[in-house]
């Protein structure tokens, strides 16, 4: 019997889940007070969905991406850690329904393999393999958020063997020699 999407999860789970060990995300929750697991009388930690997917955005950024801690926390306050969840709710192969943000809105959502078509006029002007970081007029300023999304997505295009831009390409060895 599985657990519900929305049930809370022990270290343990987690641990698993995001692919660090427990004594790592114990460091986590010293490090970023975003990161807040509820705790019981006898010390048991219990992660909540949104703690569970901060850690596994956590991961992605500062296992994968190569981000540093001081990098993570400058992330988080961006947005208060909005941009992470969204990692990795990705990262945890969740719907976008779970995130903080409609599916709509996010940059990196990529559209969809078996049709075609562009979803609306606007995006049919935009190539495939655009990139997450300045294509969203009035913004807030949240740079290092989408630094870090555009890195994500290009190791996925990478990974998935779909071929890069020249400027893509460009930017995924740009972002590759600043680690």
């Amino acid at each position: 019997m599985s657990k519900s999407p929305d049930a809370f999860r022990s270290i343990g789970e987690v641990s698993r889940l995001v692919g660090v060990a427990p004594h790592v995300l114990r460091y986590w929750e010293s490090q970023f007070p975003q990161l807040a697991p509820v705790k019981r009388a006898d010390g048991r930690r219990y992660y909540r969905p949104d703690d569970v997917r901060l850690a596994a955005g956590l991961c992605q950024v500062m296992r994968e991406e190569g981000l540093s801690i001081r990098g993570a926390r400058r992330l988080i306050a961006a947005d208060r850690g909005l941009g992470l969840r969204e990692i990795g709710a990705a990262r945890l192969g969740e719907a976008r329904d779970h995130a903080a943000k409609p599916a709509a809105a996010s940059p990196d959502t990529p559209a969809p393999e078996s049709t075609s078509q562009p979803r609306s006029p606007r995006r049919a002007a935009k190539p495939a393999e655009s990139l997450p970081l300045f294509d969203r007029p009035g913004a807030a300023p949240d740079w290092l958020a989408r630094l870090a999304t555009a890195a994500a997505r290009l190791r996925r295009l990478e990974l998935q063997g779909r071929p890069l831009s020249d400027r893509a390409r460009q930017l995924r060895m740009a972002l590759r020699d600043l680690r």
